[in-house]
């Protein structure tokens, strides 16, 4: 495997930001209209492989008046039968802290009962951990965060958390991240999953999983986002970026719901 596909993002700030920054840079200009923006899919690894797939989907956010992020992401500690909010005040990246928002927090747990405030598949180099950078870049300190990982992914739980974000996040101007990772796949089932995605068909993405056409890795953070922005209002859903899985490296899969 070549040093290229082990690469991972920088651990030290300036390099960090250097990066990401190049890596905005660089992201395909966009006709979105960035307060139109209610979710966005994107690589859960911190390998730097999927870099330019992430930035194509944050870039979309400049300018945009985003006050709260919710990010979900998949467990990398196994199943653990619930849905867990971290209970820190503030997130920590290499750019700086990232306040928690304990109100949005604590009226989802009010909301659903499998939501609970518990560090289970928090704090670890993939999920959270790699988008609030690319946030902290694009947003700059104006926005707070609800870190979520996804101890179950079955479509009953996809459903309980998609509506809760979508009820409780309603008009606000707040954005849903969902991070996956694309272990295997052929160009068909791929082409299968890009089209549930733009149809915003969350039925038809999870039937995939299902039937193994296509394994991804936060498959249920990718239902979630696309309920959630159901619930909120989209309209109009694009793949950025879809690629399928090397021997060297996950496939990337990016996308973005906006209301028309």
């Amino acid at each position: 495997m070549s040093l290229a596909s082990r690469a991972v993002y920088p651990s030290q700030s300036a390099q960090l930001r250097a990066e990401l920054d190049g890596l905005l840079a660089d992201a395909p200009a966009s006709d979105i209209d960035p307060d139109a923006i209610v979710g966005l899919i994107v690589p859960d690894s911190n390998r730097t492989s999927g870099g330019p797939a992430a930035a194509a989907a944050y870039a979309l956010l400049a300018g945009a008046g985003t006050t709260t992020a919710l990010v979900v992401s998949p467990s990398h500690h196994g199943e653990f039968g619930r849905l867990s909010i971290c209970q820190t005040d503030a997130y920590q990246t290499p750019l700086g802290d990232v306040r928690v928002n304990d109100h949005l927090r604590n009226e989802l747990c009010d909301e659903d009962d499998d939501i609970f405030l518990d560090d289970t598949g928090h704090y670890h180099t993939e999920g959270a951990d790699v988008q609030l950078p690319f946030l902290q870049r694009v947003l700059g300190d104006a926005f707070d965060t609800v870190p979520i990982v996804m101890g179950d992914e079955s479509p009953a739980y996809c459903f309980e958390l998609g509506r809760a974000v979508g009820e409780i996040m309603y008009g606000q101007r707040a954005i849903v991240v969902g991070s996956c990772d694309v272990v295997a796949g052929d160009a068909e089932a791929l082409d299968a999953l890009r089209a549930a995605v733009e149809a915003m068909d969350a039925h038809a993405v999870l039937r995939l999983m299902a039937d193994d056409a296509v394994q991804v890795e936060g498959i249920g953070a990718v239902a979630t986002a696309l309920i959630a922005a159901k619930e909120r209002g989209a309209t109009a859903a694009r793949v950025l970026v879809l690629d399928a899985a090397t021997e060297a490296a996950p496939g990337t899969l990016s996308a973005v719901f906006w209301k028309g």
